[in-house]
């Protein structure tokens, strides 16, 4: 075994140091497998930071009261009766003088202009109800003020200031026909929220012709443990006919639907990526074992093994692979970690976020590459393995 090891180590040692013969094709090499790691981690790190955004949203102790049926608040409709139905239910934290804590809601989508590319985008304008902050313990105001009930204020999510046009504090800015003065920047932490704006929503309702209209409710729980005692009581309610769950768990469905499918797109993509790239890698180690053909049959006819002949040319692909692997994930951690982000939820508005690389994901993208010049590199040094011995003679 050690004479083995001895004979591969030559071998591959030779093989290295005449990369500078296969400069160019080596150099492509690397650089297809640094594209393939770069695609693969963009995708896997945009699923990661899309997911951590959303969940980040939900609090445990904040119920989701949807229409019944509905999934999203997109398809969701809860009548003015349902509401005070609900405000009679169990488990739900009041203000000091006994209001019930719940927040009726609607989003209306309406247009933004990107600062960074000067194109529309579709962000959310959600109306809230009079204690749409009090079951948002989340939100912090950090600019300005609060808006005032009945007016047409607003205030705006971090991501929505810094990203779109026309939001910064003290504009002015047109949904439609209608003019909203920006009052105040919020922020939650860097979650989805920070990618919606938030006005009175009586004043939606009037001014985008909704009225009386809800798409949710948003209800602030004594605790966690009381999530159970509010949904047995809407369940027995034959008239509310309520769909209610969590705000973690409502959030939390929303990212993995979307992770999923940015993983869907991202996978194969990368795979067909990967092929390329092995045929790439044959290419180049193909070049390497035709450029020493002399050299191979040379040592094999002073005594080195077909083993040691096929593992030192093994190691070639494999260091080339691991030097586009880590050129891949260098580049994907410098340009990728941390940028901002954004893409459309599962109400059809933008929901900002930053993309967040993990050693897991590294690791997979790596494993990837390592395929690569497993496949890529295993034919050309079976050929080397078997080249002929009278070779050696030829010069």
């Amino acid at each position: 075994m050690s004479s083995l090891l001895r004979q591969s180590c030559a071998i591959s040692m030779a093989n290295l140091r005449s990369l500078n013969r296969r400069v160019w094709i080596s150099l492509s090499m690397v650089l297809s497998i640094a594209l393939v790691v770069g695609v693969l981690l963009g995708f896997l790190a945009m699923a990661n930071g899309f997911r951590q955004a959303l969940e980040g949203a939900g609090s445990a102790d904040v119920a989701m009261v949807l229409g019944a049926g509905a999934t999203t608040e997109l398809g969701s409709a809860i009548e003015s009766t349902q509401i005070h139905l609900m405000q009679g239910a169990p488990g739900i934290a009041q203000t000091p003088s006994g209001t019930p804590l719940i927040s009726a809601e609607l989003s209306v989508p309406v247009d933004a202009v990107r600062r960074s590319t000067g194109l529309p985008a579709t962000v959310s304008l959600r109306g809230i109800g009079e204690l749409g902050l009090a079951v948002r313990p989340s939100v912090a105001i950090t600019q300005g003020r609060m808006l005032q009930r009945g007016s047409n204020e607003i205030v705006v999510g971090r991501r929505i200031a810094s990203d779109y046009a026309g939001f910064g504090l003290g504009e002015t800015v047109s949904f439609g026909t209608s003019k909203w003065l920006v009052v105040g920047i919020f922020e939650t932490g860097g979650t989805a929220f920070e990618s919606e704006i938030l006005a009175d929503a009586p004043v939606v309702q009037s001014l985008f012709n909704r009225p009386n209209l809800s798409q949710s409710l948003r209800v602030r729980l004594n605790d966690p443990g009381a999530l159970q005692q509010f949904q047995d009581y809407s369940a027995g309610q034959s008239q509310l006919g309520l769909t209610v769950t969590s705000e973690r768990r409502y959030f939390a469905d929303q990212s993995v639907r979307m992770s999923r499918l940015i993983l869907l797109l991202g996978w194969p993509l990368a795979i067909i990526m990967a092929i390329g790239a092995a045929a790439g890698a044959l290419n180049t180690i193909y070049s390497s074992v035709s450029d020493r053909t002399v050299e191979i049959a040379t040592v094999r006819a002073l005594g080195f093994s077909r083993a040691a002949a096929f593992l030192g040319t093994w190691a070639e692909a494999l260091a080339l692979t691991l030097v586009g692997a880590g050129v891949g994930v260098l580049a994907s951690y410098l340009i990728l970690d941390g940028w901002a982000a954004s893409t459309v939820g599962a109400d059809n508005m933008q929901i900002g976020f930053h993309l967040d690389l993990t050693p897991g994901q590294i690791g997979q993208a790596a494993g990837l590459a390592l395929l690569i010049g497993i496949i890529g590199g295993g034919l050309p040094a079976l050929r080397a393995a078997r080249m002929p011995l009278r070779l050696a003679m030829t010069r």
